[in-house]
């Protein structure tokens, strides 16, 4: 965002406007107004200038020969919808990403950083978080502490970095900190991290999963602003008795609402330290459902009464933020984003205005999105730099080494190994588990894949195992995870080497070989992570990988998060990462990392 506040000239004439002096530039009439700040449904209308509200009511004397007229009689007028916690992982960019959002009513985001510092290069990275603050959605940014697969190099999330970042006008908070038992048990550089982000008058966004309530008080303690990791109402209350803000997930990964709903009393909706967040969901669910608006839904077919639900997807977030004098409500002076709704009990748009534009229309976006170079913000990850061999992706009994856990061997020829079995999309857990050995290579039992991450330029590599994913694959390889890896998932070590080659030679995505021919691709040239289309075109390739891994036997609900997240540092039980087969909860190897020799 380039600029929060009024200047004096936009007061005056804001002013002039509201006062009938002079004519606004539009003005919305025949409604009614969902007025967020004091609870209330009652006609009104509302005259725009520029791209400020400047008066609601029922007057007409700034109502001009050249003021354009948007008539909604028995419309409700509602603000834009605020999401204060998502990340851009739909395979889209951001812009792309903020296009569809736009469509169902979403008009503010405050986005994780976490693709942008890996990817962009240290001296660029204002400048692009100041350029997306500057589209049709206002997208602002919480800034990463951290990484997210304990990988060696990472300069990017240095004090001295973080220090610089919180100065961008556009960063409103730090987070998501998975890290959260670091600072419960007093890491000091996050603990540092965490004071720089307060004495910058930035929010702390927590990420504290399955936390009693005396870590809660300890992490608030330390700073914690805000989480949403509740997945019951106990959970929810647990957050708020520690003086915690509120976030009610409903995403495509965990579609929660209707468990957390029955916490929200009326004695807890009056401190407005409740939101809702779609925290993310893939493609395929913001094209076919919406995204707040989804959300809001599920809110209300839970239970939450419907302007509470509003509240808790507008001005609260706002609020939270300490932006409620610029978006969150229909109001003189503030950004003029606004939903035009046919009920308060469908949150889906006929009409949106943002920045004072009409914006969408019948679900098709007017607004103009400006085309952004990002050859010049992603440096390239992937490329054919190396080739990827069939034998890279054998698992040898020789790499684990003295005194690793998962080395110790079992009778004759078999060895213990730490087979990560998938109990859900994303969480896991190691079933030690006696592997056959045949040449001093294991054969990985009938119902698992080799589950292989690797070094884009070939430097190190960690095999393993991986239970419960799909009964068949030949190959599978994927640079769409948290770490921006190489992950490769199949049976058949020539089709992963296959899928891994040709994912280089398209710069980034997901490969899918069987039988030495390639049956899917989705290129993501951008940092292996996004591609430069409309989020619509990823969902239609999204639906086809998810197809295809459903045909092949996969069981869980959202396909997408378990290729994300199966590097992710922070999420029990076993991980993939650059230290090799990670146990989260005890904080150790259960199966070591292997460096590649040079060339």
């Amino acid at each position: 965002m380039r600029r929060t506040f009024r200047t004096g000239q936009e007061i005056k004439t804001l002013l002039a406007v509201a006062a009938g002096r002079e004519p606004a530039d539009l003005y919305v009439e025949g409604a009614d107004l969902l007025n967020v700040y004091s609870g209330e449904v009652y006609p009104a209308n509302v005259a725009v200038k520029g791209r400020r509200i400047a008066y609601a009511g029922r007057g007409r004397a700034m109502v001009g020969p050249e003021t354009r007229v948007l008539q909604c009689p028995g419309k409700i007028l509602v603000p834009g919808y605020v999401e204060p916690h998502t990340h851009i992982t739909g395979m889209s960019t951001p812009e792309e990403f903020a296009r569809e959002v736009l469509r169902s009513g979403t008009t503010t985001l405050v986005a994780d950083t976490l693709q942008i510092l890996l990817h962009t290069p240290p001296a660029r990275v204002p400048q692009l978080l100041t350029t997306l603050s500057d589209l049709p959605v206002l997208i602002l940014w919480s800034l990463r502490l951290h990484g997210a697969s304990h990988l060696p190099e990472e300069p990017m999330f240095s004090r001295e970095r973080i220090e610089a970042l919180l100065a961008v006008e556009a960063v409103r908070a730090v987070g998501e900190v998975t890290r959260w038992p670091a600072v419960y048990h007093g890491d000091d550089d996050l603990l540092q991290k965490i004071a720089l982000a307060l004495a910058a008058g930035r929010r702390v966004e927590g990420h504290a999963p399955g936390a009693s309530y005396e870590r809660l008080v300890a992490l608030a303690a330390a700073g914690w602003s805000s989480d949403h990791e509740a997945i019951t109402a106990d959970e929810v209350v647990r957050r708020l008795r520690a003086g915690v803000y509120t976030m009610l997930r409903h995403s495509s990964l965990r579609p929660d609402l209707p468990l957390l709903a029955p916490a929200i009393t009326d004695e807890r909706r009056v401190p407005g330290r409740l939101m809702l967040t779609a925290d993310g969901p893939e493609a395929v669910t913001i094209v076919e459902r919406g995204y707040l608006s989804h959300v809001i839904r599920a809110a209300i077919e839970s239970g939450i009464p419907p302007v509470a639900a509003y509240q808790m997807a507008t001005i609260n977030p706002a609020a939270y933020f300490g932006l409620d004098e610029e978006i969150g409500g229909i109001g003189p002076g503030r950004r003029a984003d606004i939903a035009v709704l046919d009920d308060l009990r469908n949150p889906a748009p006929e009409v949106v205005l943002a920045r004072g534009e009409v914006a969408v229309r019948d679900g098709r976006v007017q607004a103009e999105f400006p085309p952004l170079d990002w050859g010049a913000y992603f440096s390239p990850r992937f490329g054919p730099t190396w080739i990827p061999q069939p034998d890279l992706f054998d698992l040898r009994i020789s790499e684990a080494g003295a005194g690793a856990p998962g080395a110790q061997s079992g009778q004759g020829d078999a060895v213990r190994f730490p087979v990560i079995r998938l109990e859900n999309s994303v969480i896991t857990r190691a079933v030690p588990t006696a592997v056959p050995v045949r040449g001093g290579r294991l054969v990985p039992p009938a119902d698992v894949v080799r589950a292989v991450l690797v070094d884009p330029g070939g430097r190190w590599i960690v095999r393993g195992m991986l239970g419960n994913f799909v009964e068949r694959l030949g190959g599978l390889a994927s640079s769409f995870n948290v770490a921006a890896q190489l992950l490769t998932l199949g049976r058949d070590s020539t089709d992963m080497a296959l899928a891994a080659r040709r994912l280089l030679e398209i710069g980034g995505g997901i490969v899918v070989v069987e039988q030495g021919k390639t049956v899917l691709e989705i290129p993501l040239p951008l940092g292996g992570i996004m591609a430069p289309v409309p989020l619509p075109a990823i969902a239609g390739e999204a639906r086809t990988l998810y197809a295809l891994l459903r045909a092949r036997g996969y069981p869980h609900a959202d396909p997408h998060y378990t290729l994300l997240f199966l590097t992710l540092d922070s999420l029990p039980d076993v991980r993939l990462t650059y230290r090799g087969i990670w146990d989260v909860r005890r904080g150790r190897t259960l199966w070591p990392r292997q460096d590649l020799p040079a060339g």
